[in-house]
């Protein structure tokens, strides 16, 4: 159970409480999620948060759409782990506006974690249920202790476009 509750804890530091059964192969089911949804191994984790906001009806809708151009979304925060299982191909070469350049590697998990609020790989098995399935995740890194010209750097870097570096 400590490790059930440390992965709810990286994922949402609102954990108000776990309702849980463990079957007979000594795997979790959470008490909420019905048929149908995503089989995404954190999902159960996140499903109320996705409900509040009606992302399962959402993703009724751009699942009937057949061809959809990706949207590129920046994640101006420490870092992204480019080789995440859960990110594959939706992450693309971000900046770097500490150091001028395109390292974007994680100094810490949050920013990993919010693109996969955003993108994570919906129906692989692992992980979670990202929001959006025809993404592209631009990783803007500001700093492990973000500041407010650390931040003005990166929306200029994305009002001017990305074409200058």
């Amino acid at each position: 159970m400590k490790l059930l509750v440390t992965s709810l804890w990286f994922f949402s530091c609102e954990l108000l409480y776990v309702e849980a059964e463990v079957d007979e192969s000594g795997h979790f089911s959470a008490l909420g999620p019905v048929n149908g949804d995503p089989n995404d191994r954190f999902y159960f984790m996140q499903w109320a948060y996705l409900e509040a906001i009606s992302v399962p009806e959402a993703w009724g809708i751009l699942d009937s759409i057949a061809e959809r151009t990706p949207v590129t979304i920046a994640v101006i925060d420490d870092g992204i782990e480019t080789t995440h299982p859960d990110l594959k191909g939706t992450v693309i070469k971000g900046y770097n506006v500490v150091d001028k350049n395109d390292d974007t590697s994680p100094r810490g998990p949050h920013g990993t974690g919010m693109a996969g609020i955003i993108g994570a790989i919906r129906n692989n098995k692992i992980g979670m249920a990202g929001i959006l399935d025809s993404v592209r995740i631009l990783p803007i890194f500001d700093g492990e202790v973000p500041s407010f010209p650390a931040l003005e750097d990166a929306f200029t870097y994305l009002i001017n476009g990305t074409k200058d570096h």
